[in-house]
C-alpha cells in the first residue's frame, strides 16, 4: 500500500513539472583517423530543457569540446566548428506527452525520437531510438539506443575536417561521426 501511495505522489509531483538538464548529462562522439584509429570526445558544457508538453531543447557549447588534447580542441574550435561564428549546436524535438506521462508515472519507455539539429549554420533532421527511464528522485534519463550518424558534408563541415587532416599530416579523418548521449532532466518546481 505504501508503495502505491509513494508512486502516486511521485507521479503527481513529476507530471506537473518541467525539467532542466543536469550536469550528470553526457554527449560523446567518435572520430576515426588513418582508417583504424578511433578516439572518443565529449563536450563539457550542455544545457537544455524538457517541458511537460514534450518540447525539448538541447544546446551544446561547441567551445567546450574536450578531445583530451588541448591543441586539438583549439583546432577543432577554429577549423571544424568555427566557434567565432557558430558558438552552439542545438537539437529541438517534441516527445509525445503520453510517453512522458508514462515515464513520469514510473514506466520505462522506448521512443523513436526525431528532431532538428542546427549546426554550423545548417539544420537537418535527425532520428534516434531512445530509452526514457524514470529515476527515484523524479528525474528522467533519456539515452540513445544507437549512435546518431552526423555527416560533415550535410552541415558544411567537410572543409574543416580536411583542414584538420592537413594540419595533423594524417592520411584521413572520417567525415561521418557517431554521436551518443545520456541526458538527465531534473524536475523544476
Amino acid at each position: 500500500m505504501r508503495y502505491w501511495i509513494l508512486c502516486s505522489l511521485l507521479a503527481a509531483s513529476v507530471s506537473h513539472a518541467d525539467w532542466a538538464l543536469t550536469a550528470d548529462s553526457a554527449l560523446t562522439f567518435l572520430s576515426t583517423k588513418n582508417t583504424n584509429l578511433t578516439e572518443v570526445h565529449h563536450f563539457r558544457s550542455l544545457s537544455g530543457s524538457l517541458s511537460d508538453q514534450g518540447q525539448a531543447e538541447l544546446t551544446i557549447d561547441l567551445a567546450s569540446i574536450d578531445s583530451g588534447i588541448p591543441i586539438r580542441d583549439e583546432r577543432m574550435q577554429k577549423f571544424l566548428f568555427d566557434t567565432s561564428r557558430f558558438t552552439n549546436a542545438t537539437l529541438t524535438t517534441d516527445i509525445s506527452a503520453d510517453v512522458l506521462a508514462k515515464a513520469a508515472a514510473g514506466s520505462i519507455q522506448q521512443y523513436d525520437l526525431s528532431g532538428k539539429l542546427a549546426l554550423h549554420g545548417s539544420e537537418e533532421e535527425v532520428r534516434v531510438p531512445v530509452l526514457i527511464v524514470p529515476a527515484a528522485d523524479g528525474s528522467l534519463v533519456v539515452t540513445s539506443l544507437r549512435p546518431v550518424l552526423i555527416h560533415a558534408d550535410a552541415y558544411g563541415m567537410a572543409a574543416g575536417i580536411h583542414k584538420l587532416r592537413d594540419i595533423a599530416k594524417l592520411q584521413s579523418i572520417g567525415e561521418t561521426v557517431p554521436v551518443s548521449f545520456s541526458l538527465v532532466f531534473a524536475p523544476q518546481q
